[in-house]
């Protein structure tokens, strides 16, 4: 008598539907129950502290590896222009468009009375007087120092920086390293770098193995964020919310044709393959947390060369920030429309310039404090940050789940524009090497349709 099936739990926990009755019940209770949000948040915090757990040991090993490694290979001067060219134009592209859907859509023109006033409210509870701040007098900003956030990307103790979470201060010191050990010629490197590659992959198993956790931790982290949300501060600031959300669907949107076009990939396999990076985003909030899944999806499932994401992917989602930038730049738009100030091209220039500044800058900080930042945008505007922050604290925890999208999915695109593909022997040695290739119809017909379609962009006859 023939054993039945075993049930596969973890092939059901990995399931798309379970992930999406997860993010739905996520939201009806964070919605409808707040107090058993409060009771699961800390199943999210745990499920989310074990992946921040695993982003730096990756971080730093996946830098040190590929800059290393990149040290060594002849091809490094153009890998290196590259990223000079691809991070920069990025960066003002994300700027210029969410800058050009601000005016266009203008959140901040024309709002009702009875906004107005509810957003008035909401500042005077925060001590803050809206209507003086709109009439009267702007008081000046302190300044920008860039001296001072230069300096404070070099860690003066590296141990401090990985104790205390400082992202950005381990990525440079990374960097650093990984191009002094590329320029040790010796054989005990190639050992560290063994060494660095089972740290690497150690920690990438771990991540694979709290995958199974996602719909817990998708369900309590969605609860805890729909629970903070007002809804009448929401209904306020409805036009901002509804304009940034559709600013980063359209991102992603180009994002994903961008990474789709070099692929050469069915559509619907490349979003499939973009899903799980897609949901750590909106459920984490956090972009570092992203990595490791990022990495993993363009290297195994899209099949870009491996050393070239290890180490692209790390700096664009670090450093890039890209979904930061947009989100400034509507930002600051929004407040100089709501101040009735004229957008001249030079406002617009500052605008589409300082939101790249302001989101590369969020790389050292999280919380709140990255809502700080955008006084890098708005003290040359002479507009006050003081008196709005409030107004965008009140609808970060809708706000930062799709800005956190934007980081992750245009840093994997990219990633995307700057690494090269597998050829058809690295992305499947199975297929690929075998004699019966092109010769053998049953062989052929055996093969998957994901595999014969990088086997024929290779151009292997199949």
């Amino acid at each position: 008598m023939p054993a039945s099936p075993s049930f596969d739990f973890a092939k059901l926990l990995r399931s798309p539907w379970t992930t999406i009755l997860s993010a739905a019940l996520g939201i009806y209770i964070g919605t409808l129950n707040k107090g058993l949000a409060e009771w699961i948040a800390p199943i999210g915090t745990l499920y989310l502290g074990l992946l921040k757990m695993c982003v730096l040991p990756i971080l730093m090993s996946a830098i040190m590896t590929s800059i290393g490694r990149l040290m060594t290979s002849k091809n490094a001067g153009d890998s290196i222009r590259r990223i000079l060219i691809v991070f920069p134009i990025g960066l003002l592209l994300v700027s210029t468009i969410a800058t050009a859907i601000a005016v266009i859509a203008g959140p901040g023109r024309n709002l009702p009375t009875s906004t107005l006033e509810a957003l008035g409210v909401l500042v005077n509870q925060s001590k803050i007087d809206f209507e003086i701040a709109l009439t009267g007098a702007i008081a000046p900003e302190e300044t920008f120092n860039a001296t001072q956030f230069i300096n404070s990307l070099v860690p003066d103790n590296i141990f401090n920086a990985l104790s205390e979470g400082q992202t950005l201060k381990v990525l440079i010191f990374s960097i650093i390293f990984g191009v002094s050990l590329g320029l040790v010629k010796d054989a005990i490197a190639n050992s560290f770098f063994d060494w660095l590659e089972t740290v690497y992959k150690t920690f990438s198993q771990l991540i694979r193995a709290l995958t199974l956790m996602l719909p817990f931790g998708l369900c309590s982290l969605l609860a805890e964020q729909f629970s903070q949300m007002s809804l009448v501060i929401l209904l306020a600031m409805l036009k901002f919310v509804v304009v940034a959300i559709g600013t980063f669907l359209l991102i992603y949107v180009l994002s994903t044709l961008v990474i789709w076009r070099k692929t050469g990939l069915p559509l619907i396999q490349v979003l499939i393959a973009l899903k799980e990076s897609t949901i750590l985003a909106l459920a984490t909030t956090s972009s570092l947390a992203c990595i490791p899944s990022a990495i993993s999806t363009l290297s195994n499932d899209l099949q870009f060369k491996r050393q070239t994401t290890t180490l692209v992917t790390p700096l664009s989602i670090t450093i890039c920030r890209f979904g930061s930038v947009a989100y400034f730049a509507l930002a600051a738009t929004f407040v100089a429309q709501l101040y009735g100030k004229e957008l001249s091209v030079g406002t617009l220039v500052i605008t589409i310039l300082g939101s790249v500044l302001a989101g590369m800058a969020t790389s050292g900080v999280t919380g709140v404090l990255t809502l700080t930042m955008m006084d890098l945008v708005l003290a040359p505007l002479k507009l006050p940050l003081e008196a709005v922050l409030v107004l965008f604290i009140a609808v970060d925890p809708l706000m930062d789940p799709f800005r956190t999208v934007g980081i992750v999915q245009t840093g994997m695109a990219a990633t995307a524009a700057i690494a090269p593909l597998k050829t058809a022997a690295q992305a499947y040695p199975h297929v690929a090497s075998s004699e019966r290739m092109g010769t053998d119809p049953g062989f052929i017909n055996n093969i998957s349709f994901p595999e014969r379609t990088v086997l024929r962009r290779q151009g292997t006859g199949i």
